[in-house]
């Protein structure tokens, strides 16, 4: 390009050379004397002039045009660079075409998107590059040519060597470019990718049906909204709302007038859940939960009982909740419940009652396992653990008293065996007796076998055969006896008359008197042994009488008082007395027999300088109350082998004993019935324990003084 002077220039240079024109040519006349040679000299000195004039004029026009050259091309670099800065970085993809549709320029993001290096853009037509893309778009891009008007592919499906065999979607703009001087310079486009987009809008609506596939499958129907203030806005709920409730969809669509949930949400809600169920729901917490049962009434009257389940989220930016909710009919489980309950308080009930009546058996009865483990026991069977309850445990571990510690072998046998077997079982510390009987149950099964023990206590049936054969045979004794001391009555009169009248003759010889003394100590032992047949036959009167048994004791004692002088034992009788005791029934005669009986055995069994001890108090054994009668001597006490015999009439191991007392003892608290035990102290010296049973309230005898001898 040649840089030409301008106007100014030129006009400045054709005045200098006028100028210098004129003033030679003035020259020239002034100095009509000069010669030829010096004019042409002086003319072509001044065309020298006006030439390097004119010369440095061109000279500096051309630097001028040379540095505003410059400027431009840095321009233009600089807006092209910047062009190209911008369609690089930003991530729409740009392209320029010529007028015959050939990529003048692409921008990374667009060669990125066809997955083609820009240089293989450059030069080439649309259609060459991309031939399905370009047959596409190539009469966009000339109808924006041809109308300068905008336009616009809303969405193109396409594939590209970036995603071969990949549907992309994009979104194409074309607009014509023109120069200053309204020349068209060619087209650009705009192409941004959809494909994420479309991807995301596909699968929003695959998740939207499966959603709305779920939500009508499912039993449970969905409502949400958002709280604003405490109030719940937005209200919308899933159409299963239908099958639940039986009110059609719709209703649940148009919201309140004050922009609350429909009326008929709350209105559908019974009345006496209302208050609770709106204070569950509106007084949610960010990000709480909530659950509570409650009933619905349904479009045709019915009455559903739900369960709530409403869950809140955090605050958003407008400071609101938003709440979702799942309603499930658990009407048939409520239902179920109540048969179950209703089953379960039968069972209770009957378990209650079977219990019950297990308990009431009075005989201890108890369930092993087949490998010998309690399973169950009755009450009566638990009262022969002392109160403790051994399920679960095995028999050989918990059996720890009679019967059930002698009833293991009874156990071990049944598990070879699988019968039944029963065995009468004795315990000689506690002289308790016991029939027990055990069955093996073996189930249809062939499992879950168990053993069944039943006790039944013998003691106080052995005790009434004893006492009954005793009462028969102490009855048939009586009789006979009465009968011989009856007969021997009369001799004993006539030899104790004939011992008399001898005395009376013969007193005064000297040799006579041993033999009248030894007559007279025999028909006196006589006598009391004829009293005591007499007493042990004695049919009883049935003088009875409720009454203290103080009294009594006091004129047993006082009797007792020579006797106990004569033997030398400690001239007092200790007695311990209860200063209060309750009434018995009794024969007071034949009572008070009993007591100086005793004693007088207690006196005769004590050495000299010792003391018998007696007591009485209230007591309670076996369910029952009584007044227990203590007397203790100070004796050597009973031989083992003697316990068991002392009771049996004429047994005595005193000298000059008859071996009746303790039989008539035993007999008259029979008829009382009453109890006799005896025993050896710890402390030494035999003990007799009486029992009488309690009838009436207590009385408060008076004070008994301390006798003396």
């Amino acid at each position: 390009m040649h840089e030409f002077p301008s106007r100014r220039q030129l006009l400045l240079a054709v005045l200098v050379a006028t100028t210098l024109s004129a003033a030679v040519e003035g020259v020239w006349s002034y100095s009509g004397a000069v010669s030829p040679p010096a004019r042409v000299l002086l003319t072509a000195a001044v065309g020298l002039l006006i030439s390097g004039t004119l010369a440095l004029l061109l000279l500096r026009t051309r630097e001028r045009a040379h540095r505003a050259r410059d400027a431009a091309l840095r321009s233009a670099d600089d807006a092209s660079a910047l062009r190209a800065a911008v369609m690089d970085v930003t991530p729409v993809g740009f392209a320029f075409f010529d007028r015959e549709l050939r990529y003048v320029h692409i921008n990374a993001a667009l060669a990125a998107m066809h997955g083609l290096p820009a240089e293989r853009h450059l030069g080439r037509h649309v259609t060459e590059v991309m031939p399905d893309l370009g047959k596409r778009i190539a009469p966009r891009l000339q109808l924006a040519l041809s109308t300068g008007a905008a336009i616009q592919d809303t969405l193109l499906q396409v594939e590209t060597p970036a995603a071969p065999d990949e549907s992309r979607f994009w979104f194409g703009s074309y607009l014509r470019v023109c120069g200053a001087n309204g020349e068209v310079l060619g087209v650009i486009a705009a192409m941004s990718e959809l494909t994420e987009r479309m991807l995301a809008e596909k699968s929003l609506q695959e998740h939207e049906g499966r959603l709305d596939v779920l939500t009508r499958s499912l039993p449970d129907y969905l409502w949400g909204g958002k709280l604003r203030g405490g109030r719940l806005r937005d209200f919308y709920c899933t159409p299963v709302i239908e099958r639940t409730t039986g009110y059609a969809a719709s209703a649940f669509v148009q919201p309140a007038p004050d922009g609350g949930p429909p009326p008929l949400w709350a209105e559908m809600i019974h009345p006496e859940d209302r208050a609770r169920y709106r204070a569950s729901i509106e007084g949610l917490a960010p990000g709480a939960e909530a659950e509570l049962e409650h009933r619905l009434i349904c479009a045709d009257g019915r009455v559903r009982w739900v369960r709530s389940r409403a869950a809140a989220s955090a605050l958003d930016a407008q400071a609101e909740l938003h709440v979702g909710c799942v309603v499930t009919d658990i009407t048939d489980r409520r239902l179920a419940d109540d048969l179950r309950q209703r089953l379960h308080d039968s069972f209770r009930r009957s378990a209650q009652e079977w219990r019950r009546t297990f308990d009431a058996v009075a005989s201890p009865l108890m369930v092993l396992g087949a490998d010998g483990t309690v399973q169950r026991l009755n009450a009566a069977a638990i009262a022969l653990f002392g109160g403790m309850d051994p399920s679960g445990q095995p028999l050989f571990t918990a059996a720890s008293a009679p019967p059930w510690s002698h009833a293991l072998p009874l156990v071990e046998e049944l598990r070879r065996t699988r019968a039944s077997a029963t065995r009468e079982l004795g315990d000689p510390v506690s002289r308790r007796t016991w029939e027990v009987s055990a069955t093996w149950v073996e189930e249809a099964s062939g499992e879950d076998s168990r053993v069944i023990l039943v006790a039944t206590e013998l003691t106080h049936l052995l005790e009434l055969q004893a006492s009954l054969r005793r009462s028969e045979t102490m009855a048939a004794m009586g009789a006979i006896v009465a009968g011989v001391a009856h007969e021997v009555r009369n001799p004993l009169f006539s030899i104790s008359a004939v011992v008399d009248a001898v005395e009376a003759t013969f007193g005064a010889r000297a040799e006579l008197k041993p033999y009248v003394d030894v007559l007279r100590g025999e028909v006196k032992r006589l006598n009391h042994l004829t009293q005591e047949l007499f007493e042990y036959g004695r049919p009883t009167r049935g003088e009875w009488v409720e009454g203290p048994v103080l009294p009594v004791m006091m004129d047993a004692l006082s009797a007792c008082a020579l006797a106990s002088e004569r033997a030398g034992v400690n001239v007092n009788v200790n007695r311990e007395l209860a200063a209060e005791l309750p009434r018995v029934r009794m024969d007071a005669r034949r009572l008070f027999h009993v007591f100086r009986n005793v004693v007088e055995n207690a006196v005769q069994h004590s050495p000299a300088g010792s003391a018998v001890r007696v007591a009485t108090e209230e007591v309670e054994e076996a369910g029952r109350s009584w007044v227990r009668c203590t007397v203790r001597d100070g004796g050597p006490g009973f031989r083992a082998e003697d316990l068991s015999h002392v009771f049996e009439p004429f047994f005595s191991k005193r000298r000059g004993g008859t071996g009746l007392g303790l039989s008539i003892v035993q007999r008259i608290l029979e008829e009382h019935q009453g109890i006799i035990r005896l025993r050896n102290h710890p402390e030494g010296g035999a003990e007799v324990t009486l029992l009488l049973p309690v009838v009436s309230s207590r009385v408060s005898p008076q004070h008994v003084d301390s006798l003396t001898s």
